[in-house]
Order: C-alpha cells, then structure tokens, then sequence
C-alpha cells in the first residue's frame, strides 16, 4: 500500500461507534453471571469502518485496528462519542523509534435512533499524517460523514458516506468521497463474520481506488478479535491489487 492509500485509511479506522437501543437509554445486560449470553462489545465497529449503533456513556475501548492504527474511543453520553487514532506506535518499532513521523486523527460523533432497528450517525474529524516518504512527505485530511445501520447489535448493515478533503506538504487540497457498505452477524455466542466493501470513484491526492474486508470476529465480554484479509486496488496507479491479512484486538470497558 502506498502512504497516501495508508492516510487515507485511517480515516475508516478512526471512525467511532453507537449504541445499542432506539429512542431510550439502554438497558442494562444480565449480570456476568447470565449464562448464553453477553452484549456484543464490537457493535459499533466493523473491520474498518464503523456502525451507526451510540457508545454508552462513559463505556470505551482501546487496542490496535487492523494493525496499523491505535485507536481509542470513549462515550460522552448515550449518544456523542470522541475518539482518536495514531499510527506512530507501529512506525516507532517500524524504525526502532527513532525519528518517529508524527500522525493523529481525532473525531466527534452524534448518534440518533430512527426507530428500534434503524439508526443514524453523523460526525466530523481530522487529522495529519507524516509519512516521511519523498514527494509525499505530510499529509492531512478533514472529513465529515453520515452512516445509516439497519438491524440489530448482532446482526446489521451500514451504509457510511464520507466526503472528505485531503492535502500534503507537496499537494494541493483535492476533494474525494468514500461511500462503504458493511454488515455483521453474530453467529454464536463468541463469533460471528463481519465485511466492507467500499469505493472512492473520484480522483484526488491518492488517485481512484477501492477495498474490500472479510473476516471473522471472536468476542469476550470486555474484548474481541478480528481475523481477515484487506484486499485494495488503486485503479490509476497499478492493475494489480493487494491482498493482506490483518488483525484487530480491542480492549472495551464500561
């Protein structure tokens, strides 16, 4: 993957996540003693992107997101959320931390509930990205996006839109969108199957270019991990796409 394909991902990985009821606070689980059954702790996240389904407040969680990214996000209230992610930790063993390139995004996002299985999101971030690389070197980015997620905590879809306007040191700003579909569906009570697919059809600092996730999903009570492939393909700068496989695990609190 290029640098600016890698800035531009991070904007996915950064996005935060929703809650799990409409209209009304949610309930409360079962004690930790209820057996069969637990609150999916990932149901506010897909592989890279996220859902439209509120962060409790005060519950969060912190790990590392299909490598590449240390995210950490945290419920204000049942439906605002603020979260943040770098790539600096997997840079700074990348180059035996020295010279480590700064990179940072950070976001808000406000939940609202249509109905019982139908919910909205919509929030703002930004952030800049130091890559380091020749004629590339920093890039930034501010996005602004809406995601719609029909279903349930165990099993939706989400329909995310994400116009977002990218520059670099070396670049001017150039306006690109990122539309993505994704769904989840929990299949037992500790796994379930999670996958994205998404587009950017305009050509901008990083040229035309689209991804795919699929991957299984393994939870606890307070964690969960994610096994899959990301394959990517930039239509402009190569015919050939990439494939690799990628891991996320998450620790959540409440």
């Amino acid at each position: 993957m290029t640098p600016r394909f890698i800035c531009l991902l991070m904007l996915s990985l950064v996005l935060p996540g929703a809650s799990a009821s409409a209209g009304e606070p949610a309930s409360e689980p079962p004690p930790a003693s209820a057996r069969g059954w637990f609150e999916n702790p990932t149901r506010t996240r897909g592989l890279l992107g996220s859902t439209a389904l509120p962060l409790h407040a005060g519950e969060g969680f912190v790990g590392q997101q299909a490598l590449l990214a240390t995210v950490a996000e945290v419920g204000l209230s049942e439906r605002v959320s603020v979260n943040v992610a770098t790539a600096a930790f997997v840079y700074s063993m990348g180059r035996a931390f020295d010279d480590v390139p700064f990179s940072l995004i950070g976001g808000i996002k406000v939940a609202q509930p249509l109905s019982e299985r139908l919910h909205l999101a919509f929030g703002v971030e930004g952030g800049s990205f130091d890559t380091g690389q020749y004629l590339v070197d920093t890039l930034n980015a501010v996005s602004v996006y809406g995601i719609l997620t029909y279903g349930t905590p165990d099993a939706h879809l989400s329909l995310t839109v994400r116009p977002f306007l990218a520059w670099g040191t070396y670049h001017s700003g150039s306006l690109m969108v990122l539309p993505m579909l994704g769904g989840f569906i929990r299949l037992g009570e500790r796994w379930g199957l999670a996958g994205e697919v998404a587009l950017s059809p305009v050509s901008g600092i990083s040229g035309t270019f689209g991804f795919a996730t699929a991957g299984a999903r393994f939870m606890g009570r307070q964690w969960s991990l994610d096994l899959g492939l990301l394959g990517e393909q930039q239509w402009k700068d190569t015919d050939k796409p990439s494939v690799l496989p990628g891991f996320s695990f998450l620790f959540h609190w409440r």
